[in-house]
C-alpha cells in the first residue's frame, strides 16, 4: 500500500469485485474497504469519490448482507476520524503538531448532508419480526448504529441536518416513519453539545410520552429506549413540570407491556435515578425529586422481577438494576422505606434456593437471580448502617445454605466482610461479621485459606482495640477455632499470635460479687475454651499435631484455673471437659503426665455430677481417652 502504482492497482480490483455479480464477492470486497480504511486512512483521498458512489449505491439498491457491509465501512470510518479528532485535540493540549499521516480530513463531515438521509432511508426498514433477544443485525439496526457514529464525529454539525426528517415524521400516520424519526433522535443525543440539541430535547418530552402508548409495540420500545438515553445523557433538559408524568407514564409500562418495553421502561428510570448521583442538595433538605416515587417504584420494579415473561429481553436483570440505582441514589428520607425493603430482598433471596433445577439453563437463571438479589442486599448495606446486621445475617444462611458453592462469593464478599470486621464503633455490625466468618469457614472449608491473611490480621485488630466493646471479643476468640478447623495445618503461620492472644485472655478474672463481669468472664473463657478445641483438631487433621507441644502447659494451667473456678457456668464446664478430651486424644502420651494431675480428674468428675446430659456424655467420653493414656507404661 506505500507503493502508489501497486496501491492503485490494489484498490482497482477490490472496488471491481463490488460489482461482482456473486453476493458473497460482493460483501468480502466492502470488508476489504473497511479493513483498509482501519490501516491505511491516511491513502484513501484519491479513491473517497468512488467509495462514496459506490457504498451509497449499494446501501441503497443492493441486497441486505452487502448494504451492511457498505454501512460497515462509513461506521468505520467514523471510528477512525473520532480517534484522530481525539489526538489533536490531545496535541493541541499539549502545544505540539499533529502526527505527520495523522491528521483528519474529515470526510464524514463532508458527506454529511448525503450520508443522513441515506442512513435514515435505512432506519424505515425495520424487520418487525425480528427478534432482538438474539444476535440479529439488520440493515435499521446498522443504520442507528452508524448514524450514532456520525454524530459523535461530527457533533453539532448533525443536529440541523438530522432534525427536518425528525420533526416531519415523528408523528406521522405510518408507523415505520414515526419509529424511525425517534431512533433518528434517540441516535444523535450522544455527541452534539448541550446547547444545541438540549432546546430539542426539551420540546421532545410530551411528544415521546405520548408515543409511549403508541399502538406498535416498535414505536413503543424505541420510545422509551430514547427516553433512556436523555435521562442519561440529558436530564437537565427534561422540563421540570413534566417530571412527575415522565415518572408514572415510565412507571405504568413496566407491568402492562412487552419485555422489550417494560425492559426498555426499567432502563429509562434506572438512568433517570442515576441522574441524582452526588445529589448535595437532597444531603442538605433531606429529601430529592425522586422520595414521593420511592414506594411506587420499588414495589412496582419487584412485581417486574416476578413476571412470568422476566426472562426475556434482560427484563428482570433491568428491574433489578433499576432498584439498585434507586436504593443508591436515595434521599434520607427514604431510610424508613428501605429499612422495610431488605426483609423483602432477604425473603426472595431464600425463597431463590428452593427453585427447581432441571438443566443449564434454570442453573444458569438460578444463579444470575442470586447474584441480583445479593447485589442488592450490597447495596443496602451500604446505604444504610443500620442493615448490616441484616445483610451479614443474610449472608451466614446463604453460606450455609450452599456450602462449598459459596466460595464463588467470597472474592466479591470479601471486602464487605473486611469492612465489618473493622466497624469498631457499630460493634453489633463487627459482632455478626465475625460469626459470618466462622460460618463461610465451616462451609467452604479449606477454600477460606487464601483470604486468612486478611480476615485473621483483622480479628487481631480488633482484639487489640481499647475501644472495642468486650462482648466482640469471645466469638472472635471462637473464630480462630473455626478457622483452624477450616484450614487444618495452614493455621499453623497464625499458631503463634493466636495462643499468646488466647493466654492473654484467660488471664481474665471476675469479682466475686460481680455478677455482670463473671457472665462476661464466662462468655470469654467459652470462646477460648472453643478456639483451643478448634485449634487442636485442625492441627490433628493436617498432622501438625507436634508444633502444639511448647504450648501445653499453658493449656493446662487455664484448665486448672476452671477446675477450681466456683462462678463458672455449666457452658464452660462442658467445653472444659470436652477440651480436656481432645487434648488428650490428640496429644497422646505425650502429655500422660499432664493428664495424670489431680484437677483433671476432679473437673471431669464435677462433669459427671452436673446432671447435664451432654455434658455426662462428654465427660464419659473424655475419662475413657484420659484413662488409655494413663494405662501406657
Amino acid at each position: 500500500m506505500e507503493n502508489e502504482n501497486e496501491r492503485n492497482m490494489i484498490m482497482q480490483t477490490i472496488c471491481e469485485a463490488t460489482q461482482s455479480a456473486d453476493s458473497r464477492v460482493r460483501g468480502a470486497a466492502y470488508e476489504c474497504i473497511s479493513q483498509i480504511t482501519f490501516q491505511y486512512y491516511d491513502k484513501l483521498q484519491p479513491y473517497m469519490q468512488t467509495l462514496f458512489q459506490l457504498t451509497f449505491n449499494t446501501i441503497k439498491n443492493d441486497e441486505e448482507s452487502v448494504a451492511l457491509q457498505a454501512i460497515e465501512f462509513w461506521s468505520t470510518l467514523c471510528d477512525e476520524e473520532m480517534e484522530l479528532i481525539d489526538e489533536a485535540a490531545e496535541c493541541a493540549e499539549r502545544g505540539i503538531p499533529v502526527e505527520s499521516g495523522r491528521e483528519c480530513v474529515r470526510y464524514v463531515a463532508a458527506a454529511l448532508e448525503h450520508l443522513v438521509p441515506l442512513l435514515t432511508e435505512t432506519l424505515t426498514k425495520q424487520d418487525e419480526d425480528a427478534d432482538v433477544d438474539e444476535d440479529t443485525w439488520n440493515l435499521s439496526m446498522a443504520g442507528a448504529t452508524c448514524l450514532s457514529l456520525v454524530a459523535n464525529t461530527v457533533e453539532d454539525l448533525v443536529v440541523p441536518v438530522i432534525m427536518p426528517f425528525v420533526q416531519s415524521n415523528i408523528q406521522s400516520d405510518n408507523w415505520r416513519l414515526r419509529e424511525a424519526a425517534i431512533m433518528a433522535f434517540s441516535s444523535v443525543l450522544e455527541g452534539p453539545s448541550m446547547e444545541i440539541i438540549g432546546p430539542y430535547v426539551n420540546q421532545s418530552i410530551p411528544v415521546l410520552l405520548n408515543a409511549l402508548s403508541d399502538p406498535h409495540v416498535l414505536v413503543k420500545d424505541t420510545t422509551a429506549w430514547a427516553i433512556g438515553r436523555i435521562c442519561e445523557l440529558h436530564v437537565r433538559a427534561i422540563p421540570e413540570e413534566t417530571f412527575p408524568q415522565l415518572v408514572n407514564v415510565l412507571m405504568s409500562k413496566l407491568l402492562s407491556e412487552t419485555p422489550r418495553v417494560s425492559s426498555q421502561a426499567s432502563f429509562a428510570l434506572h438512568n433517570l435515578a442515576a441522574a441524582f448521583a452526588g445529589d448535595e442538595a437532597a444531603a442538605a433538605s433531606g429529601t430529592n425529586a425522586l422520595s414521593a416515587y420511592m414506594p411506587a417504584l420499588l414495589q412496582t420494579l419487584l412485581q417486574v422481577t416476578d413476571r412470568k415473561d422476566a426472562d426475556e429481553s434482560n427484563l428482570r436483570v433491568a428491574a433489578f438494576e433499576a432498584v439498585s440505582v434507586l436504593i443508591q441514589n436515595s434521599a434520607p428520607d427514604c431510610k424508613p422505606l428501605l429499612l422495610q425493603l431488605l426483609p423483602v430482598i432477604i425473603g426472595r433471596l431464600s425463597q431463590s434456593f428452593s427453585l427447581p433445577v432441571l438443566t443449564n439453563e434454570d442453573r444458569e437463571q438460578k444463579e444470575g437471580l442470586q447474584g441480583l438479589l445479593c447485589g442488592l442486599i450490597q447495596v443496602l448495606q451500604t446505604k444504610n448502617a443500620t442493615c448490616h446486621e441484616e445483610a451479614f445475617s443474610a449472608t451466614s444462611a446463604i453460606a450455609d445454605q450452599m456450602e462449598a458453592d459459596f466460595e464463588k462469593y467470597l472474592l466479591a464478599l470479601q471486602p464487605f466482610l473486611m469492612m465489618g470486621l473493622q466497624n469498631f464503633e457499630a460493634y453489633h455490625v463487627c459482632t455478626i461479621a465475625v460469626g459470618l466468618v466462622g460460618d463461610i469457614a465451616r462451609s467452604v472449608e479449606a477454600r477460606i485459606q487464601p483470604f486468612c491473611d486478611e480476615i485473621m490480621s483483622a480479628l487481631m485488630q480488633s482484639l487489640q482495640n481499647q475501644s472495642l466493646h468486650r462482648s466482640v471479643k469471645p466469638p472472635v476468640l471462637s473464630c480462630f477455632g473455626d478457622i483452624a478447623m477450616a484450614i487444618g495445618a495452614a493455621f499453623e503461620p497464625y499458631l503463634q499470635v493466636s495462643l499468646m492472644m488466647l493466654l492473654q485472655a484467660s488471664q481474665t478474672r471476675a469479682p466475686d460479687d460481680d455478677e455482670e463481669l463473671i457472665e462476661y468472664v464466662n462468655s470469654l473463657r467459652e470462646g477460648i475454651l472453643e478456639a483451643y478445641t478448634g485449634i487442636i483438631q485442625g492441627l490433628k487433621d493436617g498432622d501438625r499435631v507436634e508444633v502444639l507441644v511448647p504450648y501445653v502447659d499453658a493449656i493446662m494451667t487455664f484448665l486448672e484455673v476452671l477446675s477450681v473456678d466456683e462462678t463458672r457456668d455449666y457452658e464452660v464446664l462442658g467445653k472444659a471437659c470436652g477440651l480436656v478430651g481432645d487434648f488428650a486424644s490428640t496429644m497422646g502420651g505425650r502429655i500422660r503426665d499432664q493428664m495424670s494431675r489431680p484437677f483433671v480428674a476432679k473437673l471431669l468428675r464435677e462433669g459427671h455430677e452436673s446432671g447435664d446430659e451432654t455434658i455426662i456424655d462428654t465427660c464419659t467420653w473424655a475419662n475413657g481417652v484420659v484413662a488409655q493414656i494413663l494405662q501406657q507404661p
